[in-house]
């Protein structure tokens, strides 16, 4: 199963407020969730997905990644 979540960060790049969605894989049993795993990210920061804006260096992921269990 899927599940996607919308957030907002603290951007590393840019030291500013910035909204994420987070794709995880969920692995449930009996209606329990047992493990998600981050599947992908993808940053609404207007700086860093402008053709030709700052190269993101993906530092949210580590911090997105403790939300694993």
């Amino acid at each position: 199963m899927r599940e996607r979540e919308w957030s907002s960060i603290l951007c590393p790049e840019r030291q500013c407020r910035t909204t994420v969605m987070c794709e995880w894989d969920v692995l449930s049993k009996e209606g329990r969730i047992l493990k998600r795993s981050l599947r992908q990210i993808d940053c609404h920061n207007a700086e860093l997905v402008q053709f030709g804006g700052m190269e993101c260096k993906w530092g949210c992921e580590g911090v997105i990644r403790k939300r694993e269990r």
